[in-house]
């Protein structure tokens, strides 16, 4: 009789055959003793992804969930987590290929700590194919990498699934190079990969290598089906699982390489919507972090010290204005950031705040209190968006 799954991993998919067979294949060749099974929820996939799951051979119990049509990555989570037995979720995705030992890493890093999240390195990078569909960027790293030849057909196989099985993947491996990665490199080397000193430990929650007890998603109704648009679901239950009072790790010894491919952003309104309705859905003073993380004006180190000070002052609900009055000024930065206009009449003045009672709020907070950070990021941006000096009220 099989022993029943102590782990369940998730892998949604949309048309990334050829990616999502490398995926499963590098699970066969996991070094663990523990009971693990893997569900795959298929999107609506149109390139014969279902043909393949149907004929692919694995060593581990494998179900597979199909959905008719594409209603996002989200929807197609939650139908695995449903399927799935196991009292640990790792998150995995399509287009990654896990080490031998990410599932027991995963496993043993929740062993003594029933409420923890785990992150695992995000940012580990590897082109296993070519596609025509690529970007200039991606032509240009597969010409310093020596792999591009002109007139390759589409998914041209460059890593073998014999390098897959022999490890050599991992030493052909890279760091992506972007933005959003350096930010979080920085924030690691600032504050350790415990994450206990940083206030927003969520932003390192990312669906491609994560884990976290079954319990704690079910008891947070899982994944926001209402995200449908690339990017943000995971950030999303990430928020959900920090605020439930989960502590985060991230783990850089965990490792799962992505395969690079055409992105799946379409539009860059996709992410203007997805940041519009995450600040309207988190549109309360516990949940200034979130609009500080996507919109705020600070550094990483001046916005951990910002939410810090939030913190402390939510002790005590005297300071609920000057919050609210704060969480309004990251909406008008949201707003200008994504390009929103309000009606004239609509647009906010100096003249629909009590600039006085908030002036005598933040000086108190400052002095008595030690808000000193957040008392200069009001300030700063009354003065921006206001042309106020908040600190000057008085003499108006």
């Amino acid at each position: 009789m099989n022993e029943k799954p102590k782990v369940s991993v998730i892998i949604p998919s949309y048309n990334a055959k050829e990616r999502l067979e490398g995926s499963l294949f590098s699970l066969t060749l996991q070094e663990t003793d523990i009971p693990f099974e893997v569900i795959v929820a298929d999107n609506g996939s149109t390139d014969g992804t279902m043909e393949m799951l149907e004929h692919i051979e694995v060593n581990f119990p494998f179900k597979k969930v199909r959905i008719p049509v594409n209603q996002g990555i989200a929807k197609g989570r939650n139908h695995a987590i449903r399927e799935a037995e196991g009292d640990l979720l790792i998150f995995h995705d399509s287009d990654m290929l896990a080490e031998p030992q990410f599932i027991q890493k995963h496993a043993e890093a929740h062993a003594d700590h029933e409420d923890r999240v785990i992150c695992g390195v995000c940012w580990k990078r590897i082109y296993r194919y070519f596609y025509t569909g690529f970007d200039k960027d991606h032509v240009k790293r597969l010409k310093k990498q020596g792999l591009y030849q002109r007139k390759m057909k589409d998914k041209t196989s460059l890593v073998s699934m014999e390098e897959v099985k022999s490890g050599a993947f991992l030493e052909r491996s890279f760091d992506l190079q972007s933005e959003f990665i350096d930010i979080l490199k920085d924030i690691l080397n600032t504050y350790d990969y415990d994450l206990s000193s940083y206030q927003l430990p969520w932003r390192f929650f990312i669906t491609n290598n994560s884990s976290v007890k079954r319990k704690h998603v079910m008891e947070l109704g899982m994944f926001d089906e209402k995200i449908v648009r690339y990017g943000f679901e995971d950030y999303d239950l990430g928020i959900r699982l920090h605020q439930l009072g989960l502590s985060f790790e991230l783990r850089e010894d965990i490792l799962s390489v992505h395969q690079e491919h055409p992105s799946n952003l379409t539009s860059f309104d996709d992410i203007k919507y997805n940041i519009l309705y995450m600040c309207e859905k988190y549109n309360n003073i516990d949940s200034i972090d979130v609009h500080l993380a996507f919109s705020g004006p600070f550094s990483h180190t001046v916005t951990n010290d910002i939410v810090k000070d939030i913190r402390q002052l939510r002790k005590n609900e005297a300071y609920d204005d000057l919050l609210a009055y704060f969480l309004e000024l990251l909406h008008m930065i949201t707003e200008r950031n994504v390009g929103i206009k309000r009606d004239q009449k609509d647009v906010l003045t100096a003249k629909h705040f009590p600039l006085k009672k908030l002036s005598e709020a933040v000086q108190r907070a400052k002095q008595e209190h030690g808000c000193t950070v957040l008392a200069e990021a009001i300030q700063g941006l009354t003065k921006e968006l206001l042309h106020v000096d908040l600190f000057q009220v008085d003499v108006l």
